[in-house]
């Protein structure tokens, strides 16, 4: 179990520090860059360590490969909301949404057998009070009670009004985190901690390189006709994929690099510990990454998100008792 505390905590320390460097990458050249230079980067690492490690496939069955790349997608698709919750809101608030994944894996864990103590379950109930208040972000516009403010301008919807920017997103990572994080025990412990990060960066890779390749072959097929929709995609082009800019490579390398050792850190807890312990001790990433957002970027929250980022950390550390 102190490997399983030790392992957890490396993870948070190092998911924290890689969101904050991966939101730099992301503001640089977009999320789906930050998304498919990390994979290769990450995957570079690993094959890198490989001779080094002694790594065994022996026990990689289709099945399990299969289940492993499946869960990584998930991940990947978790990953592309959060990245595009960087850009549009405030790091210190969607960053402990994201976080609250722990809570779902911990629901999951001990609905398949781990039971909890009562500091737990008040634990869980503080995340998910703490989840909603850290993500109203309540402004002057929205005292008008969603009037439009000038002639002709609609009222925003009242879940837009009540909910941040970047909130649905981040809300909607916490969902997928905490699912494909769960089922990652059942192959984890099977296949090896690296050996479960290389084969499912190397699935991202190919999923995201023949989104590429689709992209091209639209953009080719819609000719001068679609030139216009061609442009507006988010997916860059393919000759237009590799980043010019030098503050992109020097946010997302060491991104990459902490978001691989924290894959890691966290297969290799819970294939030696509860799940329920291992997971919300990597979700304590979130503390990490609010005091660097406000540390470096200043950014300011108002009360009742301090509020919910307390019911946060404390919900955190309670279901860790």
């Amino acid at each position: 179990m102190a490997n399983g505390v030790l392992l957890g905590l490396t993870a948070a320390l190092c998911w924290g520090v890689a969101d904050f460097c991966l939101r730099g990458a992301t503001h640089a050249a977009g999320t789906f860059r930050v998304l498919y230079f990390m994979q290769i980067v990450g995957l570079a690492a690993l094959l890198g360590l490989a001779p080094w490690l002694g790594l065994s496939f022996a026990g990689a069955t289709p099945g399990l490969v299969l289940v492993a790349s499946a869960l990584s997608l998930v991940i990947l698709v978790g990953a592309a909301l959060l990245y595009r919750s960087f850009v549009i809101g405030k790091l210190a608030v969607v960053s402990p949404i994201a976080a609250s994944f722990g809570a779902i894996t911990t629901i999951l864990a001990l609905a398949t057998g781990e039971r909890p103590t009562a500091p737990q379950l008040a634990g869980l109930a503080a995340l998910l009070v703490g989840v909603t208040l850290s993500g109203m972000a309540l402004t002057p516009r929205d005292a008008t009670g969603g009037q439009p403010t000038a002639p002709g301008q609609r009222a925003e919807p009242a879940w837009r009004r009540w909910f941040g920017p970047g909130v649905p997103e981040a809300l909607g990572a916490t969902l997928l985190f905490g699912g494909a994080y769960f089922g990652l025990r059942y192959v984890a412990p099977q296949l090896g901690g690296v050996q479960t990060a290389m084969i499912g960066k190397a699935a991202d890779l190919v999923a995201l390189s023949l989104i590429v390749l689709l992209g091209w072959a639209t953009r080719r097929a819609l000719g001068r006709v679609g030139a216009p929709f061609a442009q507006g995609s988010v997916i860059p082009a393919a000759r237009a994929l590799a980043p010019r800019s030098g503050a992109f490579w020097r946010w997302l390398i060491p991104g990459a690099a902490l978001d691989i050792s924290a894959n890691v850190a966290y297969n290799l807890g819970i294939s030696g510990a509860l799940t329920s312990v291992v997971a919300t001790l990597s979700s304590l990433f979130t503390a990490v990454t609010v005091v660097l957002a406000w540390i470096f970027l200043r950014e300011r929250l108002t009360r009742i998100q301090w509020l919910g980022l307390a019911l946060i950390l404390i919900g955190i550390a309670l279901v860790n008792v």
